[in-house]
């Protein structure tokens, strides 16, 4: 008994003590390897870490040198960093040159530097010459009093120094927009201020990047901000516009709530009916200001019609060019202005096509319906298929019909949004930015007239060039009462305002 107790007993003594802390002594064996291996490799990637910041610091230190500029150039700015991709000052060997790349090149991107202090800008100079880099079209802002603010425009492949004489004196950044598409990379050649003492202004923190999504016309594919059209549809913001709040330069003026229903945009459709004023005194008729000037296109119109002036004359000087580069003189217009009386008659006499008195296009003088007047002395409208003189005037007036501000109203594609069938003969008058960026952009005017809703004077504004002009538009909604207060240029000679005839003021600006 004794001997089986003692036998129990010391084999458990054995198992206890013999195999065991065997096991143990393993485990921790194993546990110290681990623990060992992991602090090699921590102790690699911290050395790692800590060349790669000494390497990152000594390009840094080289890329933020400044080059001092001559007296009144200013400094040249570091290197530019651009969404989280830091760029090179220098390139091809030209330490003056600085490259700037963005993931967006197209209109509103920009380059924008901070001034080591404020300042009083009176002196910007600006290049981009590089032959396969330089930026095509561009704006040149100044930050004054946390708004950033329009001082010069610059489209030359040429070095420009630009004289700023606008309050400027609360400065505190530079800024490069972008208006127009870029290449890949962006070349500066030279970017340097002056204050209006002509002490150098030193630049310093440069950024990159963009203002706006830029915006196809697209509406099933836009993401940008969605407005209903006067007729239902969807559209969006314009491609290529820009937030641009209140540059320098500008006044408000108190303007009659009466204009809405005037000006070469307002719309007219089976919606929006025309405000008929007091007086005609505006319209022109366009047989006597045929014959009363130098117009060389024979055959020309009927001398009954009637069209506003800046129509009229716009029609002429068409018909004239077409005259000049084809050699066909055979142009006419049909229609031009009607009455209420005129259009009540036809719309009695044709209900399914004639619109209803009020509310015909015809009514505003801008719309105009061209013919042909043929060998045979017969009258065809523009565009009849079997008519190849008609053929050809239609491909001229494709390509330049904007050029003299006239859009063909209603496309095929269109007659959902317009609420008419495709008239290939009727035109309207719009001004020539505003028919280039509809044609260009494939809108009809109530698509256009509902983005430009978008582009406010506060945000975003709309910002083109054609045939060597500049163009910035922005809309201005109609107060309550009987006037609106309308921010303008003090110039009153760079733009226009138009009512839409529903909601407010377009304000279109020209330059150059």
């Amino acid at each position: 008994m004794n001997n089986n107790t003692n036998q129990k007993s010391n084999t458990k003594q054995y198992s206890t003590t013999r195999y065991t802390p065997r096991r143990d002594r393993g485990r921790r064996h194993n546990q110290n390897k681990m623990v060992f291996f992991v602090l090699l490799a921590l102790l690699i990637i911290a050395l790692i870490v800590a060349i790669s910041l000494v390497i990152a610091d000594l390009i840094g230190s080289a890329g933020a040198d400044t080059t001092e500029g001559s007296e009144g150039e200013g400094t040249r700015a570091p290197g530019f960093v651009s969404e989280g991709h830091a760029m090179s000052n220098a390139y091809d060997g030209k330490s003056d040159t600085y490259m700037l790349s963005v993931t967006n090149q197209s209109a509103g991107s920009f380059f924008s530097c901070e001034f080591e202090n404020q300042a009083d800008v009176g002196q910007i100079v600006f290049a981009s010459t590089e032959e396969e880099y330089y930026i095509r079209g561009c704006e040149i802002q100044l930050k004054v009093d946390g708004e950033w603010k329009s001082v010069a425009q610059h489209s030359s492949t040429e070095e420009k120094t630009y004289a700023i004489s606008a309050a400027t004196f609360n400065a505190t950044a530079v800024r490069i927009l972008l208006t127009a598409d870029a290449d890949a990379l962006w070349a500066i050649n030279e970017l340097s201020l002056a204050d209006k003492a002509g002490n150098p202004i030193v630049l310093r923190s440069p950024s990159a990047g963009t203002n706006t999504t830029p915006v196809n016309p697209d509406v099933t594919t836009n993401q940008a901000e969605v407005t209903t059209t006067p007729g239902g549809v969807e559209t969006t913001a314009p491609s290529g516009s820009t937030t641009i709040p209140q540059v320098t330069g500008y006044t408000t003026i108190q303007i009659s709530n009466e204009s809405l229903y005037t000006g070469s945009l307002i719309l007219v459709n089976s919606q929006y009916a025309y405000r008929f004023p007091a007086s005609t005194a505006s319209l022109l008729n366009v047989y006597n200001e045929y014959y009363a000037n130098d117009y060389h296109c024979n055959y020309f119109v009927d001398s009954a019609v009637q069209l506003e002036a800046v129509a009229a004359r716009a029609v002429l000087q068409m018909a004239n060019a077409l005259f000049t580069e084809t050699g066909l003189n055979n142009l006419q217009v049909g229609t031009g202005y009607r009455t209420y009386e005129t259009q009540q008659d036809l719309s009695s006499r044709y209900p399914a096509t004639a619109a209803l008195p009020g509310y015909s296009e015809h009514h505003t003088g801008l719309g105009i319906d061209l013919q042909v007047w043929d060998k045979d002395k017969k009258v065809t409208y523009v565009l009849d298929d079997a008519n190849q003189t008609c053929m050809s005037i239609l491909a001229w007036m494709n390509s330049n019909a904007y050029k003299h501000g006239f859009v063909r109203r209603f496309a095929p594609d269109k007659d959902a949004i317009t609420g008419i069938a495709s008239d290939r003969w009727h035109y309207r008058y719009v001004g020539v930015p505003h028919a280039y960026y509809m044609m260009t952009n494939n809108l009809c005017l109530e698509e256009y007239l509902a983005a430009l809703e978008n582009c406010t004077y506060e945000g975003n504004h709309l910002l083109f060039d054609v045939d060597g002009k500049s163009y910035e538009i922005y809309f201005v909604a109609a107060e309550n009462g009987a006037t609106t207060t309308l921010p303008v240029p003090n110039d009153p000679t760079i733009y226009t305002v138009s009512g839409n005839n529903y909601s407010g003021y377009i304000v279109t600006i020209t330059r150059g």
